[in-house]
C-alpha cells in the first residue's frame, strides 16, 4: 500500500509491503526491512537488523496516530492513499462487489443481508497492520450477500459482500 502522510507536520511518501511475515517499509525512498511483534494492544516491538525498538501507538482521531518511540512522541497522519485498488468494484446489472484492498482480518460487519446501504456508507471494516479500513458502498442499494464474518482472515481483492 502506498500512502501520502505527515509525520509531525512533514509530508512523506510511505509504502508498506508485507512479505514472508516481515514488513518492507519505504519512507521517502529509504527502505527498511522490519519484523514486528504485537505483545499487547497498542504496543509494538520493531526488529530492524540488530536494533530493537518499542513503540506505543494510539489514535486520537480518524487517520491520525500518536506514536511514542524512544521517549519521543510523534503524530502520524494519513493524507491520502495512492495506487490502491478501489474498495468497491462496479459490475454490470447494478451490482457491486465490495472487496478487501489488502490481506487482513474482518473486525466488524456493519450491515447485514437485506440492509439498505447509502452511497459512501460503510458495510464492513477490515484491519491490516493495525490500521482499520472501512469498506464502503459506492452506490445506494441493498446488501445482497455478506460472504465473511467477524474475525475471518481475508485476502487482497477477496469479495466480502455484494450490494445491488
Amino acid at each position: 500500500m502506498k500512502y501520502r502522510a505527515e509525520i509531525d507536520g512533514h509530508p512523506v511518501s510511505v509504502e508498506l509491503e508485507e512479505r514472508d511475515g516481515r514488513v518492507i517499509a519505504r519512507v521517502d525512498g529509504r527502505s527498511y526491512d522490519l519484523e514486528l511483534a504485537y505483545p499487547e494492544k497498542g504496543l509494538y516491538v520493531i526488529f530492524a537488523g540488530h536494533h530493537v525498538f518499542e513503540a506505543q501507538v494510539w489514535t486520537r482521531e480518524r487517520n491520525s496516530l500518536q506514536v511514542k518511540i524512544r521517549g519521543r512522541q510523534l503524530e502520524a497522519r494519513i493524507i491520502d492513499r495512492r495506487h490502491r485498488k478501489p474498495a468497491a468494484e462496479q459490475h454490470g446489472g447494478g451490482q457491486q462487489n465490495l472487496v478487501s484492498p489488502m490481506p487482513g482480518k474482518v473486525v466488524r460487519v456493519l450491515l447485514g443481508v437485506g440492509d439498505e446501504a447509502a452511497a459512501g456508507q460503510g458495510v464492513l471494516v477490515v484491519e491490516a497492520m493495525k490500521m482499520q479500513n472501512e469498506i464502503k458502498s459506492r452506490q445506494r442499494g441493498r446488501v445482497l450477500k455478506v460472504l465473511v464474518s467477524e474475525g475471518e482472515t481475508v485476502k487482497a481483492n477477496q469479495v466480502l459482500a455484494v450490494v445491488e
